[in-house]
């Protein structure tokens, strides 16, 4: 295990000024290597490779002129024009020789007369000025040099892209009496882009003067791309490019850097546009980064052991003496720790005991209080049993409210005692939840009546939908709920029971318009024996228990349940039940 306390902070910082010392010297000399390299690859390896590419173009294109210049001062081109173009067969014939002679995939005739396009399989069309594909004719016709290198479709070839040389054909006195030439296909350039391509590992590709991409080898990359505005970092560069500002660049793309040089190539029309990746060439430096680092780490290592040794053989004799002081003051601690643990067990079991026995006395109390109004008024009915019978019925409605009061009071204490005694078994089944919502809510019809509240269900669910609950506990937080919604509800109020089915799961919104709850009393809602500032508005009793036992028994249930309310705009509860399994 290697030591890093104080005592060896003299020996680190010595390793670690050795480390620092090493590690600049390995990366400044790669940084320099890779400076180095990049101006390698575009000021000599880039331009290089793009004069190679344009010279093959160049070679390859004086073979075709040479070509098209004795086309144009044949005397039998001519004399065959200028007798009227009289044979047919004679032309077809003369351009399909040229055409086997010279291995060129088109040679071709445009008489100025009959305006009549000849090819080496016979009369191809007609030239017209108003054909936008017969407009390099009218262009060559006017032009003041003799010849043209042009890059258009094949109407003869199935449209494919062929480099034509348009030559002028003169009469003897030296007036234009046509157009002739070869044409020779792009593949043969294509081919010399993927030889280059291989050999180089470069990436060759053409793009017209507005920035469309018009040649590329068949494998490259680049045919993910139309337009040279596309490519990944090369969007804001690309107008540069195209107008000549800028001839080399480092652009990124596919998360590495990539040198490019851009020269125009005045024959085509076109710009050649060369690039490379550092990363190839940069791979022996990374290589001998790692090596010299991989010595450092070595070097510093061996220096930090032998500082570390040597300091370690002078403190041993001091840890000799101190252990037994570091066993005598352990023994301590242990024991001073067991005491504390155990004073820390007997407080918690005095602030636990406490809290039952305040827990008990206000259990009496609330009991005591809430259960003496209900008795006194059954005493007191009792008492004047001997009325006439007509107001004897009044009274014993009334008996009949006080005892369901103190039954269900005494019910809720049961549920509490029940749950907290975790004597609650669940059965769960799918069951109709808008069955059960209706029998609640006809339990307190007569509740809600008495302080003419408008209770009322409201569904959007599908029929036959299903929830998985255990239907005896999921009504009593139904009938919780509903009762404390009319008890907190004012007289000509409005309570409502809302469910809505979702994916997954039933929403069942209780909500009513009493007056609502604060924001503190949100906090402790679900609290046992809670007291709220809001009170029920007929003067019924709540012993504080009724949430409490829907909270634990929703989460028994796996009943999600939330409360939304503003103070004055009355309250709603949530209950959300997973669907049928």
């Amino acid at each position: 295990m290697i030591p890093f306390s104080r005592k060896y902070r003299w020996a680190w910082l010595v390793c670690l000024l050795l480390l620092l010392g090493f590690l600049t010297n390995s990366i400044s000399s790669y940084l320099v290597s890779k400076r180095n390299v990049r101006q390698t690859i575009v000021e000599t390896s880039l331009p290089l490779t793009s004069d190679n590419v344009y010279s093959e173009i160049q070679r390859d294109l004086l073979r075709p002129v040479f070509i098209s210049s004795l086309m144009a001062n044949d005397t039998f081109l001519k004399d065959w024009a200028l007798q009227g173009e009289v044979d047919e067969s004679a032309i077809t014939k003369y351009l399909h020789e040229i055409k086997i002679k010279y291995s060129t995939v088109s040679s071709f005739f445009v008489s100025d007369k009959s305006r009549k396009y000849y090819h080496p399989q016979g009369l191809l069309k007609e030239i017209k000025e108003d054909d936008a594909r017969d407009r390099w004719y009218f262009r060559v016709r006017d032009m003041a040099s003799d010849y043209e290198i042009n890059v258009d479709p094949d109407l003869a070839n199935r449209d494919e892209m062929t480099i034509f040389i348009n030559y002028r054909v003169k009469d003897y006195q030296g007036n234009f009496i046509g157009a002739t030439g070869v044409g020779l296909t792009v593949n043969r350039v294509n081919y010399l882009i993927s030889r280059y391509e291989a050999k180089y590992d470069r990436q060759i590709y053409f793009v017209d003067t507005e920035g469309k991409m018009v040649l590329r080898p068949s494998n490259s990359p680049m045919l993910n791309y139309a337009n040279l505005g596309d490519v990944e970092g090369l969007s804001e560069e690309a107008e540069a490019l195209l107008a000549g500002d800028v001839a080399n660049l480092s652009y990124q793309r596919d998360g590495k850097t990539r040198l490019l040089n851009c020269r125009f190539v005045p024959e085509l029309q076109w710009y050649l546009i060369v690039e490379q990746t550092e990363e190839a060439m940069l791979a022996p430096y990374k290589k001998e980064l790692l090596v010299n680092l991989l010595i450092a780490l070595v070097t510093t290592v061996v220096v930090a052991w032998i500082f570390i040794a040597a300091i370690k053989r002078y403190h041993v004799r001091l840890e000799r003496r101190n252990e037994e002081l570091f066993e005598t003051n352990r023994q301590i601690e242990s024991q001073k720790a067991e005491l504390e643990e155990s004073s820390a067990s007997l407080e918690n079991a005095n602030a636990t005991l406490s809290q039952l026995n305040k827990e008990k006395d206000e259990f009496i109390g609330i009991v005591a209080h809430d259960l003496r109004n209900p008795l006194n008024g059954i005493l007191g009915l009792c008492s004047v049993t001997d009325l006439e019978k007509d107001d004897l019925s009044e009274f014993v409605q009334d008996i009949e409210r006080s005892s369901e009061s103190m039954l269900s009071m005494v019910e809720t204490l049961l549920d509490v005692s029940r749950i907290e005694g975790h004597e609650v078994r669940l059965v769960k089944r799918d069951v109709n939840p808008e069955r059960m919502i209706e029998e609640s809510c006809k339990l307190h019809k007569e509740q809600a009546k008495r302080k003419h509240i408008q209770l009322s269900c409201e569904s959007d669910a599908p029929d036959g939908t299903l929830i998985s609950t255990d239907p005896d506990w999921f009504v009593i937080c139904l009938n919780n709920l509903i009762s404390n919604a009319v008890k907190y509800t004012p007289e000509y109020g409005r309570v409502v029971v809302r469910t809505r089915a979702e994916s997954k799961q039933i929403c069942i919104e209780i909500e009513d318009t009493g007056p609502g709850i604060g924001p503190e009393d949100q906090e402790k809602l679900f609290g046992k024996f809670v007291r709220l500032s809001a009170k029920p508005t007929g003067g019924e009793s709540s012993a504080g228990l009724g949430l409490y036992v829907v909270k634990n028994m929703c989460e028994r249930l796996g009943v999600g349940i939330s409360v939304r309310s503003l103070l004055g705009k009355g309250t709603t509860f949530t209950l959300m039940v997973p669907r049928e399994k």
